[in-house]
């Protein structure tokens, strides 16, 4: 078998070496747009928010299951015991009358009536809730990583419905590259809390290690 020139081994070395950086290019996880999570599925758009109307699952305004607790099930029992409804219309008639103003209430202050920016703010707590290490966590690389992880979201889906936006593009990169600041942090601290956030992110370690170019 005749040898090959060393010119022929360099030239194939090289060809190979370009062949395995286009498939690592093409492999190249997503900066910016997460794999499908669970956490995920907890989320809201407008869209989805306002087709909310037969199964309520967020309020406006922060409202804990304790407010809503407090709200829509105890203030109504209060409310016929305290003005004596029930001595006049009946108990049940008096509780029926009660559920319609709750019916209104939920109506005015779930998400299906909320603008843009209050469905933001509710995926926000919503993040803070997954990802907190304690009751009262807001600041935790986890949670920080999560908030901007929703913003990123929102920002890029406003992106691909306005291209020409050149000042919120500028934004997007710039909270992609302190989600990966904040990343990197938490791997510092501790890999197995690392590897935890970027599961429950849906994140792969390539998209928020080394060069980020978005």
């Amino acid at each position: 078998m005749a040898k090959k020139h060393p010119k022929q081994i360099k030239k194939e070395n090289l060809a190979k070496r370009a062949a395995k950086l286009a498939e690592f290019e093409r492999t190249k996880p997503s900066f910016i747009v997460s794999r499908p999570a669970p956490f995920f599925n907890a989320l809201h758009t407008p869209a989805t928010a306002y087709q909310q109307v037969e199964n309520q699952t967020g309020y406006q305004h922060f409202l804990t299951e304790e407010d809503q607790k407090f709200l829509f099930e105890e203030t109504p029992k209060t409310s016929v015991e305290s003005n004596h409804m029930a001595a006049i219309d009946g108990l049940d008639e008096a509780l029926k009358i009660e559920k319609t103003k709750v019916e209104t209430l939920q109506k005015i202050v779930g998400l299906q009536n909320a603008n843009a920016k209050a469905v933001q703010i509710w995926n926000v707590h919503q993040a803070i809730d997954w990802f907190k290490l304690k009751e009262g966590d807001t600041g935790s690389p986890e949670v920080q990583a999560a908030i901007l992880t929703v913003r990123i979201h929102n920002l890029n889906s406003h992106l691909n419905q306005h291209r020409k936006d050149k000042h919120n593009y500028k934004q997007l990169r710039n909270m992609v590259h302190q989600r990966a600041k904040l990343l990197k942090y938490l791997k510092s601290k501790s890999a197995e809390r690392y590897y935890k956030c970027l599961d429950g992110l849906g994140l792969e370690p390539r998209a928020v290690e080394g060069e980020i170019t978005v």
